[in-house]
């Protein structure tokens, strides 16, 4: 076979000396994982290798590295040499690539793999200390080798005394600038997150350890208010869970922008339901409220579901512009604008209001990690992205003196039903 040029970062050439166990832990950016893909490429053309690509959780062959190394077979031109099927890669010589997730694995079944001369764990932080002891016994082959590849996160974490902390394993530390590729797209939004929160900053980009600070929100950035200026720009912000059988909350914010540029969050609706009653709560938010706008995440909404609201708004008479906001790579990124207006003190939350509580919990906690109850943080982080988006956010000033709105009785008792309406489908959630 024709020998391969394969460019990796310069670093990652010390996993050319055998070792039984090799790491590459570090910030984002980097091209840890990239490279490691790389290299088991390689070796898979030079001779027969059998390779496991495991990490503690895989619902799925999605979860796993199947595509990062199904596009390097590709980047690279290999697709002559190596057959990706759904679930497994196939390459010369007998070289295959497995999958699995460690975490619903016994010392006995994963008794399949020990013909194994490579294993790469992924996302190696996440890999419980029972895995990691069913896990090594397990790749016994002559010469066979366990990689890693991690961001820290704590000091406790089993990967680090089964690698870092261990004298006879080789860890090589990279992060951004370590890779010669790093394109200037991941650099705005590394110098952006740094402006922001140094102590994330440190920790998703230079490989840091987490700190108690080192969180995307501070508490002490949020205001509190008993009642909010007028006029304000009113707008409804979205995030759906399509099924009411997965765990995942619908969740539907109604935020305020003042002339002042601050942002006020007015109102809030909680559920794990089906898209029936979220449907209907949106709608009667959109009645109480008045929003200018009802935003979504682009491609979250299939097409029954958006002929679903569009057919309940013109039966219920109740209308206002929808509109789809882009997302971003990920959870922190897309959080970056809302982030800067809390940083800048520009988010105010209700007192009194149970949810709000229930927010500023969220936010505090918010990592940008993925697994964690953050559906209230996505809402947030959909504002903030639509804002910056928007020309003409902030409401006109007007004069400010006493108006006298002259509702009839009828009126207002049709705001008071919607009212109580909303608290009633709240209070079934937070009681």
């Amino acid at each position: 076979m024709t020998a391969m040029q394969i460019e990796i970062a310069p670093k990652l050439q010390a996993f050319g000396r055998p070792c039984r166990r090799k790491g590459t832990k570090g910030g984002r950016g980097s091209a840890k994982s990239w490279g490691v893909a790389r290299l088991l490429l390689g070796m898979g053309l030079a001779s027969h290798e059998r390779i496991l690509c495991a990490r503690e959780i895989q619902k799925s062959i999605k979860d796993s590295v199947h595509k990062l190394l199904a596009d390097q077979v590709a980047a690279l031109g290999m697709s002559d040499f190596y057959e990706v099927q759904r679930d497994v890669i196939k390459g010369p010589r007998g070289t295959e690539f497995l999958f699995c997730g460690l975490q619903d694995h016994t010392a006995d079944s994963l008794k399949s793999f020990e013909g194994v001369t490579r294993c790469w764990v992924e996302e190696a932080h996440t890999v419980s200390a029972r895995s990691w002891e069913i896990l090594i016994p397990t790749i016994r082959a002559p010469g066979s080798e366990i990689w890693a590849t991690w961001n820290p996160e704590t000091p406790d974490d089993p990967v680090e005394a089964e690698f870092t902390n261990n004298p006879d394993a080789l860890v090589v530390e990279m992060n951004w600038r370590d890779n010669p590729w790093f394109p200037p797209e991941l650099d705005a939004e590394r110098l952006r997150l740094q402006r922001i929160n140094p102590d994330l900053y440190a920790h998703v980009w230079e490989g840091d350890f987490r700190s108690a600070a080192g969180v995307m929100f501070k508490r002490d950035w949020f205001k509190w208010y008993e009642r909010a200026p007028s006029p304000l720009s009113i707008f409804l912000s979205t995030d759906y869970a399509v099924t009411d059988d997965a765990g995942d909350f619908t969740e539907l914010g109604i935020f305020g922008m003042s002339v002042t540029g601050d942002l006020y969050v007015l109102d809030w609706w909680s559920g794990q339901t089906a898209p029936e009653t979220w449907i209907e709560a949106a709608l009667r938010l959109v009645k109480l409220h008045k929003p200018r706008l009802w935003l979504e995440e682009s491609g979250v909404i299939h097409r029954a579901l958006d002929g679903a609201i569009n057919k309940r708004m013109r039966e219920s008479n109740t209308f206002t512009a929808r509109q789809a906001v882009p997302s971003a790579s990920n959870k922190a990124s897309r959080a970056l604008g809302f982030a800067a207006r809390a940083s800048a003190g520009a988010v105010y939350l209700p007192k009194d209001k149970p949810w709000a509580k229930r927010l500023l919990e969220q936010l505090c906690a918010f990592s940008g990690d993925d697994g964690r109850v953050d559906d209230m943080v996505d809402v947030c982080s959909l504002i903030g992205r639509a804002l910056d988006d928007m020309s003409d956010p902030i409401p006109e000033r007007t004069e400010t003196r006493e108006t006298i709105i002259p509702f009839s009785r009828a009126h207002i008792e049709g705001m008071d039903r919607e009212q109580r309406w909303l608290d009633e489908q709240k209070s079934r959630y937070y009681r």
